[in-house]
């Protein structure tokens, strides 16, 4: 979709033509096309790769029902030999798409096991990128703008790990406990 751009091509959108007359000289439908064609450039750039992506995503997601011919040549023999077992079509019906793949038999279907592998590692590790960004920026707001690097980078660790549970029995490993200083004498 292109929006169009400079003056007077708005003329199928009312609202802007409503606007721009209740707000002239502050309001301007050429500047919103504008706007709009830069935002819609970003999303093109940002989710370009998703177009290249898009088959082995379509491969992961429903390995039943695609075509065999387009498919990557490592992955066709492994494809047919996955769309003609009925068993297996029985248990990507039953089971959740990530714990399908898990019970593929490793020596048989390795190819596509590691193709899986790829896609859901793509997708988690994205997920922890975004979610250490945001973790780094509530951490390092105006209010906390004294942090330093080492200590970000250790409040980072400490807020994106998600179980921190101590092993106590390590740690004592070994050690004696210490009593207070001063001893309570008995009469």
């Amino acid at each position: 979709m292109e929006v169009p751009s400079g003056t007077g091509q708005s003329c199928h959108i009312s609202v802007c033509q409503r606007i721009s007359a209740s707000f002239p000289g502050v309001f301007s439908c050429a500047r919103l096309a504008t706007k709009l064609s830069r935002l819609m450039n970003a999303f093109d750039w940002r989710f370009s790769d998703f177009r290249t992506l898009y088959s082995g995503f379509a491969i992961f997601t429903s390995p039943f029902t695609t075509d065999v011919s387009k498919a990557p040549h490592h992955l066709q023999l492994e494809l047919i030999e996955l769309q003609s077992n009925s068993g297996l079509k029985a248990k990507f019906q039953d089971a959740a798409i990530e714990d399908f793949y898990r019970l593929l038999p490793p020596g048989v279907m390795p190819q596509l096991r590691l193709h899986a592998a790829r896609v859901l590692s793509m997708l988690g590790s994205t997920y922890l990128c975004e979610q250490m960004f945001s973790t780094m920026n509530l951490n390092k707001i105006k209010h906390r703008s004294r942090i330093t690097d080492d200590n970000l980078q250790a409040v980072s660790r400490i807020a994106t790990v998600q179980e921190l549970k101590p092993d106590i029995d390590t740690l004592t490993k070994g050690k004696r406990c210490q009593t207070s200083g001063h001893k309570t004498h008995r009469t």
